[in-house]
């Protein structure tokens, strides 16, 4: 066996290399099978926490995903609101004819106010009205400039303007002095085309940023922009350009 006696014997620099290796066995020893345990429950926790920021940070992601798609799909039902004002249901067109006729009425003598069948189209129908007017030039200037401004979408189209001819007529004598034929067109979307776009669906943790999908086809911000650009396509009269004959 070995005897403290013989290492008492041995220069000082080998006792001291002997402790340090009888030290480092006992740390060893210590290490491995006093705290295996404690490191494996370590690692475990460890991986844990891992798996744990992983998924926190997805949800942080996913949650100012979440907040761009509500701030998008806001954004697309304040725009859905407007259009619809411009845009009426069919069971408002009535109202809206109605109106039309008044503001004809305003400073002009109505002579025809005579509503032609729908015109379906693709998202939207419109509603063509055949007008006869009378009243000065200026006067029918100012109503087709009301119209320009109307809140709903219509369009002016086959205008005609011509002079009055019979200087006796009751309406010369009343400072009337040209007739004004055109059709005016009143567009509208069906109720069932009127239905808004269905929020937007929470995006996925990994999903890649998308934009707010984009509304049907039935949608009215569609139609109403196309009854817009079909309204500023037609040949309107605006206010009267032409010389009257």
């Amino acid at each position: 066996m070995f005897k403290i006696e013989v290492l008492q014997e041995k220069p000082w620099y080998l006792q001291v290399a002997a402790f340090g290796v009888v030290a480092l066995l006992f740390y060893a020893a210590f290490w491995y099978f006093v705290t295996s345990g404690t490191r494996a429950e370590t690692a475990e926790v460890e991986a844990q926490v891992e798996q744990l920021q992983r998924a926190n940070a997805g949800a942080q992601i996913a949650s100012q995903r979440l907040n761009e798609f509500k701030a998008n799909y806001a954004r697309a039902q304040a725009d859905y609101e407007d259009l619809k004002a411009l845009l009426p249901e069919q069971r408002e067109l009535t109202t809206v004819l109605a109106n039309l006729q008044e503001r004809a009425k305003g400073k002009l003598t109505l002579r025809k106010f005579t509503p032609k069948d729908d015109e379906q189209q693709d998202f939207y129908a419109d509603k063509p009205v055949e007008v006869e007017v009378t009243g000065t030039y200026n006067n029918v200037g100012q109503f087709f400039a009301q119209m320009a401004s109307y809140q709903r979408i219509v369009s002016i189209t086959d205008f005609k303007l011509t002079k009055i001819k019979d200087s006796m007529t009751q309406d010369k004598q009343d400072g009337k002095t040209v007739d004004a034929v055109f059709t005016v067109k009143a567009y509208y979307v069906a109720p069932e085309k009127l239905q808004p776009a269905p929020p937007p669906a929470q995006p996925a943790p990994n999903a890649p940023p998308q934009a707010v999908a984009a509304a049907p086809s039935t949608n009215p911000t569609t139609a109403a922009h196309q009854a817009a650009g079909a309204a500023s396509n037609a040949p309107t009269a605006g206010a009267p350009a032409q010389q009257a004959k």
